[in-house]
């Protein structure tokens, strides 16, 4: 076929929209004829054919072919349009970044043994942790409808206690994403979970232990991304939190 004809391919790579290829000749928009098989198509004006003489993958306007075709194509577009469809594996990566939201500071009076009271005898540090969530498209068109549910992890230090806590208090939370296109990138920022540090005063000391101050930490996220109903990613930082924790 030569290249005179109405066909302009441009080799890609995409994630087709149709999972199962049809083998059929077309005709083009001049009269000329090619022996293809449609492989998908991205969204409903173009179509992804394989050339039966020499198995190279393009993608093309709809428009580029005959009248007859391009009403079994738009057809058979819309009607794969309608259906969900699975990501491919890499389709779409998460980036996680930490970061403290906000920090309040208040002092308490505190008891002490010997019955009195210590004015300001404890700071305590409230601060507001989350995470950065960064979905980046990796196909070449655009993702719509992906909805994430995650699980933030505090790791709680108790002030005074006398052996260590392994426990994590959790909070849940959602984030609709807005469309992400093609090769593109959207972040949204988490719900925000609360860490505790306190300090006490010079000269004051948590009984039994001899500790001064006591820190809650920020641990981890677990995080998963639907489309729909189908997950397509799941992610955890640190990575044990899969099989430290449950869901």
């Amino acid at each position: 076929m030569r290249t005179s004809l109405a066909f302009r391919f441009a080799l890609t790579l995409c994630a087709l929209s149709a999972a199962t290829a049809s083998a059929r000749i077309l005709t083009s928009a001049d009269g000329r004829t090619i022996d293809v098989e449609v492989m998908g198509f991205e969204g409903t004006d173009k179509v992804v054919i394989k050339r039966a003489d020499t198995g190279q993958t393009f993608t093309l306007p709809i428009d580029t072919f005959s009248e007859r075709d391009r009403r079994a194509l738009r057809a058979e577009a819309e009607e794969a349009a309608k259906k969900p469809q699975a990501l491919p594996p890499g389709a779409l990566a998460v980036e996680l970044s930490r970061a403290k939201f906000d920090t309040r500071r208040q002092k308490q009076d505190i008891p002490l043994s010997n019955g009195t009271t210590r004015k300001d005898g404890i700071t305590i540090t409230e601060e507001d942790w989350g995470y950065t969530i960064a979905l980046r498209n990796n196909t070449t068109r655009p993702l719509e409808g992906l909805r994430a549910e995650y699980i933030l992890f505090v790791k709680v230090e108790q002030p005074g206690a006398t052996k260590p806590d392994d426990r994590l208090r959790r909070s849940r939370g959602k984030i609709d994403f807005e469309a992400i296109p093609p090769s593109g990138r959207t972040t949204a920022r988490s719900s925000a979970i609360t860490a505790r540090r306190t300090e006490l005063a010079s000269g004051i000391v948590w009984r039994g232990s001899g500790d001064t101050k006591s820190r809650d930490t920020l641990h981890g996220i677990w995080l998963r991304v639907y489309q729909g109903d189908a997950l397509v990613l799941e992610s955890a930082s640190p990575g044990t939190l899969t099989a430290t924790e449950s869901w």
